[in-house]
Parts: C-alpha cells; sequence; structure tokens
C-alpha cells in the first residue's frame, strides 16, 4: 500500500493508509481472490513483507473461529464476524494467537476484506522476540498495555528470585535441623534411618550401637552443662576413630551409631569397638575438671541378601548392646544367630510372666526364721514362685532376670507382697500368727516417692501393723547411682514402724560403711560365711567378725544356709541366734507353713528340723 493510497467505506469517508497503519497496525488487507495486498506496519515487523505481500491469506494466518470459515474459497462468511486466528509463520514455539474483525472495504476501485487484529495479551514470548514497543500498538489496542506490565513483571520476577533464594535458605536450614542434632550436629535418628533404608539395599554393612557409662553421674555431679561436654566429646570419637566418610549419628540421649560400610570380619569389628570405647573413655577437660566417661558397644551386621529393614537391623544391634552391658560394661559385643534365638525366648518368655501376672500366678512361698535356742518361729521370709501351668512350679533363678529385663519385675514384687500380707492375715484368723514377714524391695521400690504410702495403705487395709513388717534390702543396693535417695527412703520406712534389714551382709564392697549409713535392725549375713564352718578356719574368722561387728552395733543377725547342728552351736557361740536354711526349713506355701508350724507347736520341740 502507498502512502498516498486511500481506502475508502461504504459512506466514501476517506482514510490515507498512514493513519490507518496508526490505529490499525497489525491489519491485513485481502482481495476478493485471498491474496494478501498490504498489512500494517506491526504486521510487516512481525511477519515480514516477503512472507505477506502477495501470498494467499490461509497460508499467513490459520483461521480458528469462526470455525466454518474457509478463507480459500470465501474470505467473506467472516465479515462482521469476531475472529480467532494464529499467525502461521512466526515460530511455532511462541503464542502467536491473535483476535479481530474482517469487514468489506472499497480499495483502489475493486472490493476487498479488510482484517484488523489485536495480539493475544498473553503474547509475552513473541513480543519480546520481535522487539515490539508501545508505538507498534493502536491507541485502542488492549495488548498495548503488556509492555510496561512485562516491566513490571521483570522486577516482580526479581523479586521472586531473591524470595525464593530466601526460602531455598531456610528450607535447606530447617532440612539440616531437621536431620541433625543440633548439640553435636551429627545426623540424627530420621537421617541415619534414612541412610540406612538405602544402604541396606546395595552394600554390607556394619552397624556399631554405643551408649555412654556413667553418663548420668556426671550429669547429676557435674550439672547439664557437663553432660552436654561428655556428648560432644563422644561425637568427636566417633569421628575420629570411624571416620569422616562413616556416617556416624546420635539417636537421642547418650545412644550414638556408627554405620560402616563394606565387608568386615568379626575380628577387625571387635577391634574397631574397642578403639572406640577406648577413644571415648579417654579424659576431656570441662570448666577445670577432668572428666571421664565409658562406653559399651552393640554390633550387628547385615548384607543386601538379608533383606533386612533398617529398624531390624537397628534392633539387633540393640540387642548386642544390651548384652554387652549385661556381661560387663566397656565392652563389644556382636549379634550372633544364637543370641537372635535367645531373644526370641526371651519375648515368648516375658509374654508368658505377663499372662501369669494377669492369672495371679505369682505367690510368696515363706521360709521359716527360727531362733535356735527356743526353736520359736520369729518370722517368715516372703519369697517368690511361680505357679505355671504347664511348667509347674518355677524358681525365681527361671524367670526373675528376664522378668527385670522385661520391666515386670515391680509387678511382680507387687503381686508377691500382696499375697506375703494376706498370708500374715491369715495367720492371725487361724489362730497360727507369724510374728514378721520379711519382704524384699529393689532400688525402684525405694526410688518411688509413692512406695512407702502404699504399703501402709496395704497394711491397713488388712489391719496389720508396720511393726510386722522388716523391709529387707541387699547391699548392692545402697551403691546404687540413687544411693543418697535411697538412705533417705530406709529413714522414712524406719519412721513409719518398718524394720529395716540388710541382706548378704559381707558380700558386698563397703560392708560397714553400710551399717553406718543405714538405719539397720538386722543383718543376714551370707550363706558363704555362715555354711561348713567346722572344716574351715578362715571361714570361722570371717563369720566371727561379721557377727562381732554386728552385735556390738546393737543389731539382730539372721545366719542363712546352715547345714548342720554344729554350723548352728558355733555360730550361737559368736552371739549369733536367728538362722533360715533349708536345714530348718524350706520355702512353703501358705497352705503347708500353717501346717509346719502348728506342728512345731504341738511337738514343742526346740529346733525341729524340716524333712527336706
Amino acid at each position: 500500500m502507498e502512502e498516498s493510497a486511500e481506502i475508502r467505506d461504504e459512506a466514501d469517508f476517506a482514510m490515507s493508509s498512514e493513519i490507518i497503519g496508526r490505529l490499525v497496525p497489525f491489519h491485513i488487507l485481502v482481495d476478493m481472490c485471498g491474496i494478501i495486498r498490504s498489512a500494517g506496519p506491526a504486521m510487516l515487523k512481525l511477519v515480514g513483507a516477503k512472507q505477506l505481500i502477495d501470498h494467499p491469506v490461509y497460508e499467513v494466518l490459520h483461521f480458528i473461529k469462526p470455525r466454518h470459515l474457509d478463507p480459500a474459497k470465501n474470505l467473506q462468511d467472516g465479515l462482521g464476524k469476531r475472529l480467532s486466528v494464529d499467525f502461521q509463520r512466526i515460530d511455532e514455539s511462541l503464542d502467536s494467537k491473535a483476535f479481530g474483525m474482517a469487514f468489506a472495504i472499497d480499495y483502489a476501485g475493486a472490493p476487498h476484506v479488510f482484517i484488523a487484529l489485536t495480539p493475544s495479551v498473553n503474547a509475552r514470548a513473541f513480543v519480546e522476540r520481535h522487539g515490539l514497543k508501545i508505538s507498534d500498538f493502536g491507541p485502542a489496542d488492549g495488548s498495548a498495555d503488556l509492555l510496561p506490565l512485562l516491566a513490571m513483571q521483570e522486577d516482580m520476577l526479581e523479586d521472586s528470585k531473591k524470595k525464593s533464594a530466601r526460602l531455598a535458605a531456610a528450607r535447606d536450614a530447617a532440612e539440616r535441623l531437621a536431620n541433625h542434632d543440633a548439640l553435636t550436629e551429627l545426623p540424627n535418628r530420621r537421617a541415619l534411618m534414612d541412610r540406612l533404608s538405602k544402604t541396606l539395599v546395595r552394600s554390607d554393612i556394619s552397624l556399631l550401637h554405643l551408649d555412654l557409662d556413667r553418663f548420668k553421674e556426671i550429669n547429676d555431679t557435674y550439672g547439664h552443662a557437663a553432660g552436654d561436654a561428655a556428648l560432644k566429646h563422644t561425637a568427636e570419637s566417633l569421628r575420629e576413630v570411624l571416620g569422616q566418610e562413616t556416617l556416624c549419628a546420635r539417636l537421642g540421649g547418650d545412644e550414638f551409631v556408627g554405620l560402616v560400610e563394606g565387608m568386615k570380619s568379626e575380628e577387625e569389628l571387635d577391634a574397631l569397638a574397642r578403639k572406640l570405647v577406648a577413644q571415648i573413655s579417654e579424659t576431656f577437660r570441662f570448666e577445670g575438671d577432668t572428666l571421664k566417661v565409658g562406653a559399651s558397644v552393640g554390633i550387628a551386621t547385615a548384607t543386601p541378601s538379608d533383606q533386612l529393614s533398617a529398624d531390624v537391623i537397628l534392633h539387633h544391634a540393640d540387642i548386642a548392646l544390651y548384652e554387652a552391658k549385661r556381661v560387663g560394661r566397656g565392652g563389644a559385643f556382636l549379634c550372633t544367630p544364637e543370641l537372635l534365638q535367645a531373644q526370641v525366648r526371651f519375648q515368648n518368655l516375658s509374654a508368658d510372666i505377663r499372662r501369669g501376672l494377669g492369672q495371679k500366678e505369682f505367690v510368696a512361698y515363706l521360709q521359716p526364721q527360727i531362733e535356735a535356742r527356743t526353736g520359736a518361729i520369729v518370722g517368715g521370709e516372703a519369697l517368690v514362685r511361680w505357679n505355671h501351668p504347664g511348667l509347674g512350679l518355677l524358681e525365681p533363678s527361671q524367670f526373675l532376670e528376664e522378668a527385670d529385663r522385661a520391666g515386670l519385675l515391680q509387678q511382680i514384687d507387687t503381686e508377691v507382697r500382696s499375697s506375703a500380707l494376706d498370708t500374715l492375715k491369715l495367720g492371725d484368723v487361724l489362730g497360727t500368727s507369724v510374728p514378721k514377714i520379711c519382704l524384699n524391695v529393689t532400688t525402684a521400690d525405694l526410688t518411688n516417692p509413692k512406695f512407702g504410702e502404699f504399703l501402709c495403705w496395704e497394711l491397713d487395709s488388712r489391719g496389720l501393723d508396720t511393726s510386722r513388717v522388716v523391709i529387707e534390702i541387699v547391699e548392692t543396693v545402697f551403691f546404687d547411682e540413687n544411693s543418697r535417695q535411697i538412705i533417705e527412703a530406709c529413714q522414712a520406712l524406719v519412721l513409719d514402724g518398718f524394720t529395716l534389714s540388710l541382706d548378704d551382709f559381707g558380700t558386698g564392697h563397703a560392708s560397714a560403711l553400710s551399717l553406718v549409713h543405714l538405719p539397720l535392725s538386722v543383718v543376714k549375713i551370707d550363706r558363704a560365711f555362715a555354711a561348713a564352718l567346722k572344716s574351715n578356719d578362715r571361714r570361722q574368722a570371717m563369720a566371727r567378725s561379721l557377727v562381732g561387728m554386728a552385735t556390738m552395733l546393737g543389731l539382730d543377725v539372721i545366719a542363712e544356709g546352715v547345714e548342720d547342728e554344729s554350723d548352728i552351736e558355733l555360730l550361737q557361740e559368736m552371739g549369733c541366734e536367728h538362722f533360715q536354711s533349708f536345714y530348718l526349713g524350706c520355702p512353703m506355701p501358705q497352705n503347708e507353713f500353717f501346717g509346719w508350724m502348728s506342728h512345731r507347736l504341738n511337738e514343742d520341740i526346740p529346733r525341729q528340723h524340716a524333712e527336706g
């Protein structure tokens, strides 16, 4: 279209091509044969004159709406209708959609179709690609707002990138916090389990599970800051011994894990574990003090063919750790098939104990305590027995250790105490009163602030007095890490009227200290010092020393495990009058015990020995 050309509509209103180009810069002028004869400046800029002028319109534009419109046959079918088109000769990867209208006009004395177009407002890509400006759009063209919008979007995009960077940094920090222990900076349980799950399917692994010895002692003595220092010392020891490439993690508390990849022999693992224990056991400094902790290690191994889960292999290492601590702290133990079988037996026995507790199968058997000079029954010690429906009568050695490990010992003790107090009450009703009942208590009982109150309630509910109950503790209880609390608990029980007895006197590490610190009334000399005295001068000397020490402090002495009359006579000469042994009377269930008492009372024979 030449600059001087004019277009005249039906109303004979003439406009120059320059004005039309400014008003509708994306227009196309098509003759009645469908050939493009002219185009607006913006259209020429987009497509180019060579690809527009004298080309069929359907090669340049793809008419989307109206759908029935076929520009190759009859373009006039689209006159006066809203058009939707694609620019076919623009890169297909760009948004090339446009909207417009078609009008019939008279150009150069011949009828033509004038197509006025405006690009899609989503045409950001092709606007940027072709370098369009505001001047390339018509004054009524809504797409003209696109350019300032793009500038705004650039600013928003820059802000968005900055915000995304900050969010990514925050996300990384949160992820690290979620997967790492804040104190030691080691990976935590979550990170360990994730890594372990992935490693188990592709590599042989060895898992070293350790926890600290004497950690609570440091916490209690020097404070939690010292405990934190011990944990950091342990983390550094792990890194140093296992190396930076090995995953070292803190499970929580004072438990740590090292994940070692690759095949290792049992000897290599044992040496590695012992090196780790030695490194952790090195002293470290805290606020001028030199502190030391120890460690025990449980080891478990697995290969991809084992198809073990992360939870299972960690459980195996935990089983080995328990065994390492059971046989002696500061060592290492490897989880073996035999150990796993033993664990299955333990689990089955634990379940059976729980069942037995529910069925009231744990009862008290009483073993009499006798005064040798008169033959009188001065009391009876309550000893636990399990009336198992399938295995018969089981003694403590057959289940107590497993019950303690399963956390069921206190429940058993509670059942036995209740059974023993029922026996004490029944004896009063039957007229064969037992003077005193001796009850064994544990560290867990003595560290329970409600224990004394509960025991008094049990007596009150049966109309029994505290003076008829002897609380018996073993000497090793005194050397628990809660010894101060235990001493205070013992003092409170004595103030409530209970009698306190020390069992296995002489077998602990500081028997004399026990006599000084505990409010004792009775000590029981272990059979190691009280049996077979006649043929062993050294044993006699030890027995004489122990009995003398106790009697000088005004304590009653009970000798356990005497085997014959000669033991009794020798101990009587030393000042011991009370005895408890199978020679004098075995542990008996409630009815048998009362029958045995009635027999002795009727016979009225001093030192009447029990059969069996």
